[in-house]
């Protein structure tokens, strides 16, 4: 494998546990409600554990190397989740125009 595959795996690793480590907070806030349910939570929970296992390595590499990025990953996990779903599409706009005007160069 390649450096670059290897960090291209990295990222989508670091994005999964991100995803699921939302996932697990936003469900937290479904408590008492009819869609909540604690056997899905413990599902979703232990998945996240195998998965963290899987890349432990190459997550703790990137930990004790930048921890400082390993605290701006969940701040930006969190400040997600906080987003109401007119920002989310807000965001989305965002990127995809700022995306395209980096495609075409334009700065």
């Amino acid at each position: 494998m390649t450096q670059q595959q290897k960090l291209n795996t990295f990222h989508n690793g670091v994005k999964l546990v991100a995803l699921y480590q939302a996932t697990l907070e936003q469900m937290d806030t479904m408590k008492s409600t009819p869609l909540y349910r604690q056997s899905v939570k413990k599902l979703i929970n232990t998945l996240e554990r195998e998965i963290e296992r899987a890349i432990r390595g190459p997550l703790s590499a990137l930990d004790s190397t930048d921890e400082q990025l390993m605290s701006t990953i969940q701040y930006k996990v969190e400040m997600i989740l906080d987003l109401s779903l007119e920002e989310l599409a807000g965001l989305k706009l965002a990127i995809d125009e700022h995306r395209d005007a980096q495609s075409k160069g334009i700065n």
